[in-house]
Protein backbone atom coordinates (compact mmCIF):
# COMPACT_ATOMS: atom_id res chain seq x y z
CA UNK A 1 0.00 0.00 0.00
CA UNK A 2 2.93 2.46 0.60
CA UNK A 3 4.47 1.56 -2.44
CA UNK A 4 1.14 2.17 -4.31
CA UNK A 5 0.95 5.55 -2.45
CA UNK A 6 4.49 6.28 -3.61
CA UNK A 7 4.29 5.89 -7.20
CA UNK A 8 0.35 7.75 -6.96
CA UNK A 9 2.47 11.02 -5.48
CA UNK A 10 5.52 10.28 -8.13
CA UNK A 11 3.20 10.56 -11.36
CA UNK A 12 1.22 13.35 -10.13
CA UNK A 13 1.71 16.67 -11.58
CA UNK A 14 3.38 19.20 -9.51
CA UNK A 15 1.21 22.03 -8.63
CA UNK A 16 2.86 25.43 -8.87
CA UNK A 17 1.09 28.27 -7.70
CA UNK A 18 0.15 31.14 -10.18
CA UNK A 19 2.61 33.54 -11.37
CA UNK A 20 2.27 36.51 -9.67
CA UNK A 21 1.73 39.82 -12.29
CA UNK A 22 4.17 42.38 -10.27
CA UNK A 23 2.43 45.06 -12.84
CA UNK A 24 -0.82 44.26 -12.45
CA UNK A 25 0.06 44.73 -8.67
CA UNK A 26 1.37 47.91 -8.87
CA UNK A 27 -1.70 49.29 -10.67
CA UNK A 28 -3.73 47.96 -7.90
CA UNK A 29 -1.88 49.58 -5.37
CA UNK A 30 -1.15 53.15 -7.30
CA UNK A 31 -5.21 53.08 -7.49
CA UNK A 32 -5.24 53.29 -3.85
CA UNK A 33 -3.65 56.39 -3.86
CA UNK A 34 -6.33 57.77 -6.18
CA UNK A 35 -9.32 56.43 -4.09
CA UNK A 36 -12.03 59.58 -2.91
CA UNK A 37 -10.15 61.81 -5.18
CA UNK A 38 -13.62 62.02 -7.52
CA UNK A 39 -14.85 64.83 -9.43
CA UNK A 40 -17.01 66.95 -7.00
CA UNK A 41 -18.97 70.05 -7.29
CA UNK A 42 -17.17 72.74 -4.79
CA UNK A 43 -18.01 76.46 -4.41
CA UNK A 44 -14.92 78.65 -3.63
CA UNK A 45 -15.42 81.22 -1.25
CA UNK A 46 -11.98 82.83 -0.70
CA UNK A 47 -8.83 83.29 -2.72
CA UNK A 48 -6.23 80.86 -1.77
CA UNK A 49 -2.67 81.84 -1.61
CA UNK A 50 -1.25 78.39 -2.16
CA UNK A 51 -3.50 78.73 -5.74
CA UNK A 52 -2.65 82.37 -6.48
CA UNK A 53 1.38 81.27 -6.95
CA UNK A 54 0.59 78.66 -9.76
CA UNK A 55 -1.08 78.11 -13.07
CA UNK A 56 -4.22 78.24 -13.37
CA UNK A 57 -4.37 80.39 -9.95
CA UNK A 58 -3.12 83.44 -12.22
CA UNK A 59 -6.74 83.37 -14.39
CA UNK A 60 -9.67 85.25 -13.80
CA UNK A 61 -11.86 83.06 -15.25
CA UNK A 62 -10.83 80.51 -12.85
CA UNK A 63 -11.50 81.90 -9.86
CA UNK A 64 -15.07 83.14 -11.08
CA UNK A 65 -15.89 79.67 -11.93
CA UNK A 66 -14.79 78.43 -8.52
CA UNK A 67 -17.10 81.59 -6.48
CA UNK A 68 -19.65 80.62 -8.92
CA UNK A 69 -19.54 76.77 -8.01
CA UNK A 70 -17.99 74.04 -10.59
CA UNK A 71 -17.53 70.31 -10.53
CA UNK A 72 -13.56 69.83 -9.80
CA UNK A 73 -11.81 66.96 -11.57
CA UNK A 74 -8.50 66.29 -10.07
CA UNK A 75 -5.74 66.26 -12.28
CA UNK A 76 -3.35 64.06 -9.91
CA UNK A 77 -1.50 60.70 -11.18
CA UNK A 78 -1.13 58.13 -8.63
CA UNK A 79 2.29 59.74 -7.33
CA UNK A 80 1.71 62.94 -7.39
CA UNK A 81 -0.82 61.93 -4.59
CA UNK A 82 1.74 59.74 -3.22
CA UNK A 83 3.94 62.72 -3.13
CA UNK A 84 1.49 65.24 -1.63
CA UNK A 85 0.55 63.17 1.08
CA UNK A 86 4.88 62.79 2.01
CA UNK A 87 4.42 66.47 1.93
CA UNK A 88 1.86 66.62 4.31
CA UNK A 89 3.96 64.28 6.51
CA UNK A 90 7.78 65.17 6.05
CA UNK A 91 5.23 69.12 7.39
CA UNK A 92 4.04 67.90 10.39
CA UNK A 93 7.58 66.33 11.20
CA UNK A 94 8.94 69.90 10.45
CA UNK A 95 6.29 72.22 12.18
CA UNK A 96 7.07 69.91 15.46
CA UNK A 97 10.85 70.59 15.42
CA UNK A 98 10.00 74.33 15.28
CA UNK A 99 7.41 73.58 18.36
CA UNK A 100 10.47 71.59 20.02
CA UNK A 101 13.50 74.37 19.21
CA UNK A 102 11.34 76.71 21.06
CA UNK A 103 10.78 79.28 18.76
CA UNK A 104 7.60 78.28 17.27
CA UNK A 105 4.60 81.08 18.42
CA UNK A 106 1.86 79.72 16.90
CA UNK A 107 2.29 76.94 13.93
CA UNK A 108 -0.31 75.78 11.15
CA UNK A 109 -2.38 78.20 12.10
CA UNK A 110 -5.78 79.69 9.86
CA UNK A 111 -5.14 83.23 8.20
CA UNK A 112 -8.63 85.14 7.16
CA UNK A 113 -8.32 88.80 5.03
CA UNK A 114 -11.79 90.24 3.84
CA UNK A 115 -10.77 92.53 1.35
CA UNK A 116 -10.34 90.87 -1.00
CA UNK A 117 -11.68 87.28 0.53
CA UNK A 118 -8.21 85.26 1.19
CA UNK A 119 -8.12 82.08 3.49
CA UNK A 120 -5.22 79.90 3.87
CA UNK A 121 -2.93 78.05 6.88
CA UNK A 122 0.33 79.53 7.58
CA UNK A 123 3.13 76.57 8.15
CA UNK A 124 4.73 78.66 11.21
CA UNK A 125 5.09 82.30 12.58
CA UNK A 126 8.33 82.53 14.74
CA UNK A 127 10.44 84.93 17.13
CA UNK A 128 13.92 84.77 16.18
CA UNK A 129 16.67 87.79 17.68
CA UNK A 130 13.77 90.15 18.27
CA UNK A 131 11.81 89.51 14.70
CA UNK A 132 8.68 88.03 14.43
CA UNK A 133 8.69 86.06 11.16
CA UNK A 134 6.39 83.98 9.19
CA UNK A 135 7.87 81.00 7.56
CA UNK A 136 6.59 78.73 4.61
CA UNK A 137 7.61 75.02 4.55
CA UNK A 138 8.38 73.24 0.84
CA UNK A 139 9.99 69.65 0.43
CA UNK A 140 11.68 69.11 -2.42
CA UNK A 141 14.11 66.45 -4.40
CA UNK A 142 17.65 66.36 -4.12
CA UNK A 143 18.05 68.05 -7.63
CA UNK A 144 15.84 71.21 -7.16
CA UNK A 145 17.31 71.50 -3.36
CA UNK A 146 20.84 71.49 -4.63
CA UNK A 147 20.28 74.06 -7.31
CA UNK A 148 18.29 76.23 -4.87
CA UNK A 149 21.20 75.74 -1.93
CA UNK A 150 24.04 76.46 -5.00
CA UNK A 151 22.03 80.08 -6.28
CA UNK A 152 20.04 80.49 -2.75
CA UNK A 153 16.93 81.26 -5.38
CA UNK A 154 13.82 80.26 -3.98
CA UNK A 155 11.03 79.30 -6.75
CA UNK A 156 8.75 82.66 -7.48
CA UNK A 157 5.47 80.99 -6.73
CA UNK A 158 6.64 80.55 -2.86
CA UNK A 159 7.57 83.75 -2.17
CA UNK A 160 4.10 84.56 -3.82
CA UNK A 161 2.60 82.66 -1.29
CA UNK A 162 4.65 84.08 1.55
CA UNK A 163 4.59 87.47 0.90
CA UNK A 164 0.42 87.09 0.74
CA UNK A 165 0.74 85.99 4.00
CA UNK A 166 3.46 88.73 5.01
CA UNK A 167 0.73 91.58 4.13
CA UNK A 168 -1.90 90.35 5.83
CA UNK A 169 -0.20 89.71 8.92
CA UNK A 170 1.64 92.93 8.34
CA UNK A 171 5.22 91.39 8.91
CA UNK A 172 8.06 92.42 6.92
CA UNK A 173 9.89 89.36 7.28
CA UNK A 174 9.33 85.53 5.83
CA UNK A 175 11.77 82.64 5.45
CA UNK A 176 11.22 80.09 3.13
CA UNK A 177 12.22 76.63 4.92
CA UNK A 178 13.47 74.04 1.99
CA UNK A 179 13.82 70.31 2.80
CA UNK A 180 15.92 67.94 0.94
CA UNK A 181 13.06 64.61 0.60
CA UNK A 182 16.76 62.49 0.17
CA UNK A 183 18.43 63.46 3.47
CA UNK A 184 16.06 65.63 5.42
CA UNK A 185 18.76 68.40 5.01
CA UNK A 186 17.06 72.29 5.55
CA UNK A 187 17.96 74.94 3.55
CA UNK A 188 16.50 78.11 4.61
CA UNK A 189 15.97 81.69 2.58
CA UNK A 190 15.16 84.66 4.00
CA UNK A 191 12.62 87.16 1.91
CA UNK A 192 12.07 90.83 3.53
CA UNK A 193 9.95 93.26 2.01
CA UNK A 194 10.91 95.85 -0.06
CA UNK A 195 10.01 98.29 -3.06
CA UNK A 196 9.58 95.45 -5.66
CA UNK A 197 7.77 93.22 -3.80
CA UNK A 198 5.26 95.78 -2.07
CA UNK A 199 4.53 96.84 -5.43
CA UNK A 200 3.38 93.69 -6.73
CA UNK A 201 1.70 92.40 -3.98
CA UNK A 202 -0.11 95.84 -3.96
CA UNK A 203 -0.95 95.01 -7.59
CA UNK A 204 -2.05 91.28 -6.60
CA UNK A 205 -4.32 92.54 -4.25
CA UNK A 206 -6.08 94.89 -6.51
CA UNK A 207 -6.44 92.50 -9.29
CA UNK A 208 -8.29 89.82 -6.79
CA UNK A 209 -10.80 92.68 -6.23
CA UNK A 210 -11.12 93.12 -9.58
CA UNK A 211 -11.60 89.40 -9.98
CA UNK A 212 -14.22 89.16 -7.06
CA UNK A 213 -16.08 92.39 -8.62
CA UNK A 214 -16.46 90.34 -11.48
CA UNK A 215 -18.00 87.80 -10.31
CA UNK A 216 -20.35 89.69 -7.90
CA UNK A 217 -21.83 92.08 -11.24
CA UNK A 218 -21.95 88.46 -12.60
CA UNK A 219 -19.74 89.52 -15.78
CA UNK A 220 -18.26 86.54 -17.00
CA UNK A 221 -14.31 87.13 -17.64
CA UNK A 222 -13.41 86.05 -21.52
CA UNK A 223 -11.06 83.27 -22.11
CA UNK A 224 -6.88 84.43 -21.86
CA UNK A 225 -5.75 81.20 -23.12
CA UNK A 226 -6.19 78.65 -26.09
CA UNK A 227 -7.63 75.58 -24.94
CA UNK A 228 -4.48 73.38 -25.69
CA UNK A 229 -2.53 76.23 -23.11
CA UNK A 230 -0.60 74.42 -20.55
CA UNK A 231 -2.48 76.70 -18.09
CA UNK A 232 -5.99 74.89 -19.34
CA UNK A 233 -4.76 71.35 -19.68
CA UNK A 234 -3.90 71.12 -16.01
CA UNK A 235 -7.17 73.26 -14.70
CA UNK A 236 -9.52 71.38 -12.28
CA UNK A 237 -12.19 72.99 -14.14
CA UNK A 238 -11.62 72.95 -17.84
CA UNK A 239 -14.77 71.32 -18.33
CA UNK A 240 -16.77 74.29 -16.40
CA UNK A 241 -14.95 76.84 -18.37
CA UNK A 242 -15.34 75.43 -21.66
CA UNK A 243 -19.03 75.20 -21.45
CA UNK A 244 -19.80 78.82 -19.63
CA UNK A 245 -19.67 80.72 -22.95
CA UNK A 246 -17.09 82.91 -24.18
CA UNK A 247 -17.87 85.94 -21.70
CA UNK A 248 -18.26 89.84 -21.69
CA UNK A 249 -15.46 91.12 -19.70
CA UNK A 250 -11.31 91.38 -19.92
CA UNK A 251 -9.29 90.53 -17.53
CA UNK A 252 -5.89 90.33 -18.11
CA UNK A 253 -3.75 87.19 -16.15
CA UNK A 254 -2.37 88.18 -12.65
CA UNK A 255 1.47 89.08 -13.80
CA UNK A 256 4.13 86.81 -12.57
CA UNK A 257 6.35 88.05 -9.96
CA UNK A 258 10.00 88.70 -11.11
CA UNK A 259 13.15 88.29 -9.16
CA UNK A 260 14.42 91.58 -7.55
CA UNK A 261 17.15 92.76 -9.86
Amino acid sequence: MTKNLLHTIMIKEVETPEQINAKELVKVIEQGYLVGRDPEHKQKKTFGPSTIAYGHGECPRYWYLAFEGAVFEDNSDAYAVANMTNGTLSHGRIEAAFKNSGISINSEFKLFHDDPPIFGYVDNFIQWKGDEIVVEVKTTNNEVFEYRKRTNKPKMGHVVQLLIYMKVLKKSKGILVYENKNNHELLIIPVEVNDHYRAWIDMAFQWMRDVRKAWEDKTLPTKNYRSNSKICKTCPIKKACGEAGVGVIKIASLEELSEVM
